[in-house]
């Protein structure tokens, strides 16, 4: 039953370790000096993120503070910019509202939906996450690390097409860095004398 400090330190640790294997793979699968680099630095910071990750199901850990914070960022900054980025979404919700009976411009009408659905998820979204999760359930066993693994392997895709250097991890290499952060989960699991 480890604490936030134990679980960063182990998971520095497996981050460094992490970074060195997933340097060796890279190098194995012929990446250049440059790929070589990125790929450790991704597996590394992969792994020790999810090392901490589990504790997000308890109210006063700091993952699950940070996580609220950042999700709370993001879904303000989701029902603003989505009508101007994303019309089309956002036309979807209206269309559905319309079933309901609701009545007017799509894009206004989605709009609205979007904002109360925002204002819905700020106010109640950390209860609902309570109520669903129990500290050292589902998040603190293996199949949750294979799903953090599966997660990490599709989002280094979506974050390769954002941040263009570490487009290369998608597809193949993306399993350095969905190892990378299994094995996160599962050094918590360790330092929690859980396995």
């Amino acid at each position: 039953m480890g604490n936030f400090d134990q679980h960063y330190e182990a998971g520095k640790k497996y981050a460094v370790i992490a970074a060195g294997i997933a340097a060796f793979l890279a190098l194995e699968w012929g990446a250049t000096g440059t790929e070589t680099i990125l790929a450790a630095v991704v597996a590394g910071i992969y792994g020790i993120v999810a090392s901490l990750i589990p504790d997000i199901d308890h109210q006063d850990s700091r993952p699950r503070r940070t996580a609220g914070k950042y999700a709370s960022i993001g879904v303000i900054i989701s029902v603003f910019a989505l009508p101007t980025l994303s019309p089309e979404f956002v036309r979807g919700l209206g269309q559905f509202a319309h079933v309901f009976g609701a009545s007017g411009d799509t894009l206004t009408i989605g709009s609205g939906v979007l904002l109360v659905s925002g204002i819905a998820v700020l106010f109640l979204g950390g209860d609902t996450f309570d109520s669903i999760l129990t500290h050292r359930g589902f998040t603190h066993s293996l199949p949750f690390a294979f799903i953090t693994g599966l997660i990490s392997y599709f989002s280094i895709g979506i974050v390769g097409q954002t941040f263009q250097p570490i487009a290369f991890l998608d597809g193949e290499m993306g399993v350095i860095i969905a190892f990378a952060a299994a094995g996160g989960v599962i050094v918590h699991l360790v330092v929690d004398q859980e396995l």
